[in-house]
């Protein structure tokens, strides 16, 4: 299985997110990935007419699967075209000073989205800081996280740090999509926290995960098996 991740900055119209995505997504299909991930918001903090039709439109053309992350009807989503499950952000981003999810309805519920004979658990940018949403995706039985963000630069170093624990303390593999004006980078990350690939500039960063060694590494170190839930509920 291969993956596209594209490190794609946020456009300010339809049109010009389909002039740079559509040869991204030929791009990815030519370099056999079987999965476009885009960033969180791609058109910004507004709801398109037309977008969820035109993403469909376009990943059937180029005959992947394409994840993308937009405003509709009042949630922060990420969503898999032409045809998949949606997320809805659970975790909305609010701080002092800072622009966030303001005015927006969160999720109700985790996603767990099946692809390829793996699971995946899908999450947008805020939520990374919330470990018990990937250890509930974990223990469904998830190997992955899909990941689209929006993370400001300034914290960059913060990202890195959580998609890496993320990553290392559920054993699964983690692929984040970040915006490229925001100044985060788009990260592979290996189910033991190493960071496979970076990406930094507009493009494509392609990952392969390899399942094999996911099946070997949980095997020889059962953390998930060695949980003592019994001791973790409040006293």
């Amino acid at each position: 299985m291969r993956l596209a991740l594209a490190h794609l900055g946020r456009r300010e119209s339809l049109r010009e997110l389909l002039r740079v995505l559509r040869p991204l997504a030929e791009e990815a299909k030519d370099r056999g990935a079987e999965l476009l991930l885009l960033p969180e918001l791609v058109l910004g903090k507004r709801e398109e007419p037309g977008l969820s039709e035109a993403l469909g439109e376009l990943a059937e053309e180029a005959g992947l699967l394409l994840l993308a992350g937009h405003l509709a009807e009042g949630e922060n989503r990420l969503q898999a075209f032409p045809q998949g499950p949606t997320y809805a952000k659970l975790h909305l981003y609010r701080a002092e000073g800072e622009e966030g999810d303001e005015g927006l309805r969160p999720g109700e519920k985790p996603v767990l989205f099946p692809f390829g004979g793996q699971s995946f658990g899908l999450a947008l940018c805020y939520d990374l800081d919330f470990p018990e949403l990937f250890r509930a995706y974990a223990l469904k039985g998830a190997t992955g996280f899909l990941l689209g963000a929006a993370w400001p630069g300034a914290y960059a170093g913060l990202l890195e740090v959580l998609a890496r624990a993320r990553a290392a303390e559920n054993q699964a593999y983690l692929f984040l999509a970040s915006r490229a004006d925001t100044g985060s980078p788009t990260l592979f990350i290996a189910p033991d926290g190493r960071v496979l690939g970076r990406r930094e500039e507009e493009g494509l960063l392609l990952a392969e995960p390899d399942w094999g060694f996911l099946e070997a590494y949980r095997k020889k170190y059962p953390l998930l098996h060695h949980r003592r839930e019994d001791l973790y509920r409040p006293w």
